[in-house]
């Protein structure tokens, strides 16, 4: 699946005249084969956690080890990790937004790169697609995984010229839906978008269209020292 993928858009070989150093990053070459084999797919993730000190996601102490079988050193089926100070166990899933899933690891690496590389971002028809899982785990896939990549409150706040505006999402009311007391739900919802001259950009959806719903958003992400532009 994904030999044929990286074919058919030439990532292999296609040379990247903005970013030249991402032809040498190892992120780029380990991401490929974490995509297809679920062992790559977990060492990929327990060394961007970890690094070279993997600790107990419990006690967070150092002194920990992987669970192999005795004769043949393989991993547990379940890639656990004990810790001998605590005795307790645990995986890279721990802690994380695919903790509580059981879709394999190499969905989640390759939904996590085509999310955090496609240019107009990706849908869930095409992880079903490419992944061979059904819509329902690729929805959940790309919900957890938009809701990682969000900003949180510690951003820093825009500054230098600061656009502002703001549109309405949504469907249209059907009328077939009328009668089904289902217009209201279809209504378009009211969207504030701020946007940092060759920056960031902060949006969030508001109740209203307001002055003081669009102040309290302003004052929430953007600086005083900003100049406006609306």
């Amino acid at each position: 699946m994904l030999t044929s993928y990286c074919a058919k858009y030439k990532i292999t070989t296609m040379k990247n005249t903005r970013a030249p150093q991402l032809e040498t990053s190892q992120v780029i070459r380990d991401i490929r084969e974490a995509c297809s084999n679920e062992l790559a797919a977990v060492e990929f993730l327990e060394q961007h956690r970890w690094g070279d000190s993997p600790c107990c996601v419990h006690c967070q102490s150092t002194n920990v080890y992987k669970m192999v079988d005795d004769k043949t050193g393989v991993r547990n089926k379940r890639f656990l990790w004990r810790c001998r100070d605590c005795k307790e166990q645990y995986t890279v899933r721990i802690g994380t937004v695919y903790e509580e899933s059981r879709i394999p690891l190499k969905h989640w690496c390759y939904a996590f790169w085509r999310a955090s590389t496609s240019k107009k971002g990706v849908s869930a028809l095409e992880i079903m697609r490419h992944c061979q899982i059904s819509y329902k785990s690729a929805l959940f896939l790309m919900h957890r995984i938009r809701f990682a990549v969000a900003p949180d409150g510690s951003a820093p706040k825009l500054k230098g010229r600061v656009e502002a505006d703001e549109t309405f999402i949504g469907g249209k009311p059907r009328p077939f839906n009328y009668h089904r007391g289902m217009a209201r739900r279809t209504k378009k919802a009211p969207v504030f978008a701020m946007v940092e001259r060759d920056g960031s950009i902060r949006r969030l959806v508001v109740p209203t269209v307001s002055a003081r719903n669009l102040r309290a958003a302003l004052a929430q992400y953007v600086d005083r020292s900003a100049t406006l532009r609306y």
